[in-house]
């Protein structure tokens, strides 16, 4: 691509980024895989673990280094908008009746691996101290380590809960409000680190929390009533769906201004924006205006997949690297799964939905990647444990749907779910694209 203007090269790169997640789309719908799976394969084809074992530095020469700046903000505006329908679908109505059972699942599938992860941490440091990261922290480094390998993607578990026809029953349900709980325990958890992080200044710390305060309050007593008017008056005298959408999208970037503002990354003020979106909208109009914005951040997500595997490079995992992701692998899913499982059963739940239950909740996505990329830039993990963790996320949500589906007792063949009558989908519930 030598030659090509900038703005020229970063078309091209984006549409070679979707090509190759296209060209993977087969053989992940015949194995049964959320997109995302496809995507972060694509990340790691297109970076030195895969296209730079070829002569000619291809990595380099497809995305040089000033490109990816641009595909960096790219990037970014496609995780906002993901975020924000992750949050918009967060919705805590799926508790009621069940919330004994959900809060202790819950509660359980995060104790077990966060306490094993934050053992194994130190384990780690009393052989290799240097692990600490650029942050230096041992605390630090071991409280990432807890949140990451403990918590659960919502968004792709909602997609198998779906594929799987599993969005009325129980398990499917406590499933769901349990992801949507820890989603929002795992991301609070990860704002307080970050917090701390920016420096052992009080001065400092205190400014961070009382604009995170701020924030809070402005949005949750001016910005939720606001949009909650905004879109009754829209709803009732049948408003333009392209001024909501404007209106929306342009709310989920200023709160993603703000919460950059206030010293945390961005892609969270967008999930807050979805968390204080209101849940009673009427159906078509939800759909008009959260189809588009969702599909948007589809489309540019898969560019983060790519500069993400642009900087992860598997063959310098080495055997202690390997080991790691062994140890991370049985650390997250068997004590997410034992967790899970054995408080499900102690509920008095029977052991195949007490086992579906240990099974989904070791759904891992998007969210795991962007806090490993947070806590990357934070110093929290240096590069090889990043690359590390990003395949302990990827092989355990490859394993959640083959197992969900033995336990339900359908044949392992290929090919679409049942459609879903409209009048059974459940108020959470995820679009093919993710």
């Amino acid at each position: 691509m030598k030659g090509s203007s900038p703005d020229a090269l970063v078309l091209a790169d984006i549409a070679l980024v979707l090509l190759i997640g296209v060209a993977l789309t087969p053989v992940r719908v015949r194995l049964r895989q959320p997109a995302v799976v496809a995507e972060i394969a694509a990340g790691l084809l297109l970076g030195p673990s895969a296209l730079g074992l070829l002569p000619g530095h291809l990595p380099d020469v497809l995305f040089p280094e000033e490109i990816r700046a641009h595909l960096s903000v790219i990037a970014h505006v496609g995780i906002a908008l993901f975020m924000f329908a992750a949050g918009w679908e967060l919705d805590f109505r799926a508790l009621h009746g069940r919330g004994r059972s959900v809060l202790a699942i819950t509660a359980a599938s995060l104790a077990v691996p966060f306490a094993l992860a934050t053992a194994l941490a130190l384990v780690l440091l009393a052989v290799r101290p240097e692990l600490t990261g650029a942050a230096g922290s041992p605390l630090l480094f071991a409280l990432f380590l807890g949140i990451v390998l403990s918590m659960s993607a919502l968004s792709v578990l909602i997609r198998i809960i779906g594929e799987n026809r599993l969005q009325a029953t129980p398990v499917g349900v406590i499933a769901t409000a349990s992801g949507a709980v820890t989603e929002v325990l795992a991301w609070c958890a990860l704002i307080a680190l970050l917090t701390v992080a920016q420096g052992p200044g009080t001065d400092r710390l205190a400014l961070t929390l009382t604009r995170l305060t701020t924030y809070a309050l402005v949005m949750l007593l001016a910005v939720r009533p606001a949009l909650h008017a905004f879109l009754a008056r829209q709803q009732r005298y049948d408003g333009s769906p392209l001024l909501l959408i404007l209106v929306i999208g342009s709310g989920v970037f200023l709160s993603s201004w703000c919460t950059a503002w206030a010293g945390i990354h961005a892609v969270i003020g967008a999930f807050v924006f979805g968390l204080v979106m209101p849940r009673d909208l009427d159906p078509g109009l939800r759909h008009a205006v959260e189809n588009p914005l969702r599909n948007t951040g589809a489309l540019l997500v898969p560019v983060f997949f790519a500069l993400t595997g642009l900087t992860v490079d598997i063959t310098r995992l080495g055997l202690h690297g390997v080991l790691a992701l062994a140890v991370f692998l049985a650390v997250a899913w068997g004590g997410k799964f034992a967790g899970a499982a054995l408080t499900a059963r102690a509920l008095r739940h029977s052991w195949r939905d007490a086992a579906t239950l240990g099974v989904l909740v070791n759904t891992k996505g998007l969210s795991e990647i962007i806090m490993l990329t947070l806590g990357r830039d934070a110093g929290f993990i240096d590069d090889r444990l990043f690359t590390a963790l990003l395949l302990t996320a990827l092989t355990a949500t490859v394993l959640v749907n083959p197992l969900v589906r033995h336990l339900a007792g359908e044949p392992d063949r290929p090919g679409p779910a049942e459609p879903v009558p409209a009048q059974k989908r459940p108020a959470l519930e995820m679009s093919e694209e993710q």
